[in-house]
């Protein structure tokens, strides 16, 4: 008894694999998120499969026992999400798990997945990350996550929605060190509009705002915080390679404009700094 974990393109179709192709012209029957979405890519492949089941966050132990019962006849399934690897932010882990416990062979292909591609290319630190999934809608949910990635020493990635990206990310900035973040706004990846906007928060979030129409979309952001006392031992570094030979306000500006700190915070530093010399 053998089930599959399909990972389908997320924009573009050349990126299904070989073997994904392969097992997807095999199956006895298809698990799917929305078959309107996945009808478009087995036409594109010229794949008939008759037995089609939805499974999508509002299925029941009902369609899940139909899928189990299929499987203990000695069909072959696979499950498809809309695009990428089903199961990160899609429908399944109920029908995983109790086919899992029901001692059902679950394979799991390799394949697409935003999360990873964003993280390949982002320029942030790739050895230790964490997915956070879509990022809430509540401020107390937001304050949360806030603590999620700043406890966190590696890269955080959250997916966000295009109508609420900008609002979040102006909240991001009122309520968490974001400016001083080294951050990745990825836009559409594997699709045509992909673009990856890069540098600390205060400098993403006036790049974008400057693009045109560059809220639609899918959107991943990933975050990699900077802890206070590294950042303020990069600051002290700027002032004392630097203090010598250029100006106390141009200098100020220069810093704010490397770093994304505030030239309030960078001016009072600077001010101790000089007491102490």
């Amino acid at each position: 008894m053998i089930f599959y974990i399909i990972p389908t393109p997320i924009g573009n179709l050349d990126d299904l694999s070989n073997r994904a192709l392969k097992i997807l012209s095999k199956l006895d029957f298809l698990v799917v998120e929305n078959f309107s979405i996945t009808r478009k890519l087995l036409n594109h492949y010229s794949i008939n499969i008759q037995n089609v089941i939805t499974y999508n966050d509002h299925s029941n132990d009902r369609v899940r026992n139909k899928i189990f019962n299929n499987l203990k006849k000695g069909l072959v399934g696979g499950l498809v999400s809309d695009s990428g690897t089903p199961l990160i932010s899609d429908p399944g882990f109920k029908l995983i798990q109790t086919l899992a416990e029901n001692n059902i062979d679950i394979v799991s292909i390799p394949g697409p997945s935003s999360v990873t591609s964003a993280l390949a290319g982002s320029a942030l630190p790739t050895d230790s990350f964490q997915f956070l999934g879509f990022f809430p809608r509540k401020d107390k949910d937001k304050k949360m996550i806030v603590k999620t990635i700043e406890r966190f020493a590696g890269t955080s990635i959250f997916f966000d929605s295009p109508k609420r990206l900008l609002k979040n990310l102006v909240w991001l900035q009122n309520n968490s060190d974001f400016n001083e973040s080294d951050i990745s706004i990825v836009k559409e990846i594997s699709k045509l509009n992909e673009k990856f906007i890069r540098g600390k928060g205060s400098q993403v979030v006036e790049k974008i705002t400057k693009i045109n129409d560059f809220f639609k979309g899918e959107f991943v952001v990933l975050i990699k915080p900077i802890k206070k006392e590294e950042q303020e031992l990069k600051l002290e570094q700027f002032y004392m390679y630097f203090s010598e030979f250029v100006p106390s306000k141009d200098l100020i500006n220069a810093v704010h404009l490397i770093t994304g700190e505030s030239k309030n915070k960078i001016y009072k530093l600077f001010l101790a700094l000089a007491s102490k010399d």
